[in-house]
C-alpha cells in the first residue's frame, strides 16, 4: 500500500509517495515517486497512483494469442488478398485508393473523438484542397495533421516504434490544437476517461518503456495482429499524453500491423460504443476483447468475393 506524505525541506513543503516496509525490527518509510510541491491532491488521483504502483493498470501479464489458429489464418489471408489487389492496380488507381483509405481512416479516427468532419469532407479538405464550411479549426487541424502523422507512420514502420517515435507522433496528431509545453510530451498531470482511471502521470515512463519492451518480446511469442490489437488495449490503459491518446493509439496499430507487412486497419466511428466497451473489457482482464473486435473490424473491411 501506498500514500503521501508532506516533507519539509529547507522551508519549503513537497510531497512524496511512499510505502511502508519492514527493516528489522522497524517499519520505515520508502520513497516510491516524488510528487511535487505541496499542492491538494484529489483522492480520484491518488487511486490512479495506487493502482499503477499495485500494477492493476497492466494487463499484457501472459504472452498468449487470444484468437484462434482460423482467425489468424483467416486475418492473414485476407491481408494478402489485399496487398494483391493493390499490385494489379495501376499507379494512378493505387494513389486514388491510397487517397480514399486515408480519408476513411483519418475521418473515422477524429470522428471516434468528436470530430463532425464526414469521410467525403475529409477527403476533399486534404486531396482536393476544398475547405468544408461549418466547422472549427480543430476540425480541420485533427485532419491535416492525422494525414502527417501517418505519412511519418509509413516512413517509419519498418522498424519498431521507440518512444521518441511516439512523442514525435503526439507532436504531429496535436499541433495547433495542444498547448506547445505539452505537445511530444508524456502526461505531467493526471487524465481520466470520464470516470475510468489511467496510468499516474507517475509511472507512465515506466509503463510505457515496459509496453515498447512487451511489443518486441510479443512479436516472437505470440500472432503478428494479436500484438498489434493487444498493446493498442495497454496503450488505451496507460493514456500516456493530456490528449489525442486515442489517435496516437490507432496510429500505433498500423504501424505495428504495418511493421510485419500486414495492411492497416481502420476501425469505424459507428462501432464507438463496441470499440469502447471492448478497451472496457480489456481493462478488466479480458483483453480477448479487444482482438475480437480489432479482428471483425478487420474482416469487415478487406471483403473479397474471390
Amino acid at each position: 500500500m501506498v500514500y503521501i506524505v508532506i516533507k519539509k525541506i529547507k522551508g519549503k513543503e513537497y510531497l512524496y509517495l511512499v510505502r511502508s516496509v519492514r527493516k528489522g525490527a522497524k517499519i520505515v518509510q520508502e520513497t516510491v515517486k516524488y510528487i511535487g510541491q505541496k499542492r491538494p491532491v484529489r483522492k480520484e488521483e491518488l487511486e490512479c497512483m495506487k493502482l499503477s504502483y499495485e500494477g492493476k493498470d497492466w494487463i499484457l501479464n501472459e504472452l498468449s494469442d487470444k484468437l484462434s489458429y482460423l482467425d489468424h489464418k483467416t486475418l492473414k489471408d485476407q491481408s494478402i488478398n489485399q496487398k494483391e489487389y493493390l499490385e494489379s492496380l495501376d499507379i494512378i488507381s493505387k494513389e486514388k485508393y491510397k487517397e480514399n483509405f486515408l480519408s476513411l481512416f483519418i475521418a473515422n479516427s477524429n470522428s471516434i473523438e468528436g470530430s463532425t468532419l464526414t469521410i467525403k469532407e475529409t477527403f476533399k479538405y486534404l486531396f482536393g484542397d476544398i475547405t468544408p464550411k461549418g466547422h472549427n479549426k480543430k476540425e480541420l487541424f485533427m485532419a491535416s495533421n492525422l494525414l502527417n502523422a501517418w505519412e511519418y507512420v509509413e516512413k517509419n514502420c519498418k522498424k519498431l516504434p521507440k518512444k521518441e517515435d511516439l512523442l514525435e507522433l503526439h507532436k504531429l496528431v496535436n499541433n495547433n490544437i495542444e498547448v506547445y509545453s505539452t505537445l511530444g510530451k508524456y502526461k505531467k498531470v493526471q487524465n481520466y476517461i470520464g470516470d475510468v482511471k489511467t496510468s499516474s502521470y507517475l509511472f507512465v515512463e515506466d509503463k510505457m518503456d515496459k509496453l515498447l519492451k512487451w511489443i518486441k518480446k510479443a512479436y516472437i511469442e505470440i500472432n503478428d495482429f494479436e500484438v498489434a490489437f493487444q498493446s493498442h488495449a495497454q496503450f488505451e490503459i496507460i493514456h500516456p499524453f493530456v490528449d489525442g491518446n486515442g489517435r496516437v493509439g490507432r496510429l500505433l496499430i498500423n504501424w505495428l500491423l504495418m511493421y510485419k507487412n500486414n495492411s492497416p486497419l481502420v476501425i469505424k466511428s459507428r462501432n464507438r460504443y463496441n470499440y469502447i466497451s471492448a478497451l472496457n473489457s480489456s481493462r478488466r482482464g479480458k483483453i480477448e476483447a479487444i482482438c475480437v473486435f480489432c479482428k471483425d473490424e478487420y474482416l469487415d473491411f478487406y471483403k473479397f468475393v474471390v
